[in-house]
């Protein structure tokens, strides 16, 4: 006796086929499209700082990609980042995992070749200093990279929330007015009702 399919079985099937379908490789993701790179000099060395977006603004989100000239295999690079007012400070995901003020530099999550940080932002306007420390076979070299960061794009923030907010300011008063409103209505009808 032949037995029918069930139909959970089906639904079953259907979604294991579309899972199979619709999966992308992780290669397929695309590596960051850089715009702008600076060279670091590490002493006898070089290290290319890279950017997706040029000039750097505060507060604008981009990926940063970090290079030695001679790749970063049997490498440890190292980034402490000092704020326009000189104190360190971290920046993106990885570096508030890892704790203290320099952080060991993570593969770019797109762009396993090379270091870097994806999505960060820097929060001021100002110059910021990136400054590098690289271990390899060869030894240990350092390097500062100045990095001018412009306003902030946009409109102030205090004239965002300003408008942000300004249908909130209208909306309460008219939902304040409906709400006592149908208060009014539901008394008179339960006081209908009752007599």
């Amino acid at each position: 006796m032949i037995r029918r399919p069930t139909r959970a079985a089906a639904v079953a099937a259907a979604a294991a086929f579309t899972l199979l379908v619709t999966a992308s490789p992780v290669s397929a993701v695309p590596p960051p499209e850089l715009v702008h790179s600076e060279p670091v000099e590490m002493g006898a060395t070089t290290l290319t700082a890279s950017f997706t977006d040029w000039p750097l603004r505060a507060d604008r989100s981009l990926d940063f990609t970090f290079e030695p000239a001679d790749g970063i295999e049997s490498h440890v690079g190292k980034l402490n980042v000092l704020a326009p007012n000189g104190e360190s400070t971290l920046l993106g995901i990885a570096a508030r995992l890892a704790g203290g003020n320099e952080m060991t530099l993570p593969r770019h999550p797109r762009d396993y070749n090379v270091w870097g940080l994806d999505a960060v932002a820097l929060p001021e306007e100002g110059t910021w200093r990136f400054e590098f420390t690289v271990q390899g076979p060869e030894g240990t070299s350092t390097g500062t990279l100045a990095l001018p960061v412009g306003p902030r794009p946009g409109p102030s923030s205090t004239l965002s929330w300003t408008i942000g907010l300004l249908p909130w300011v209208l909306a309460v008063p008219l939902l304040a007015y409906l709400w006592r409103r149908s208060r009014l209505v539901r008394r008179r009808i339960a006081s209908d009702w009752s007599g």
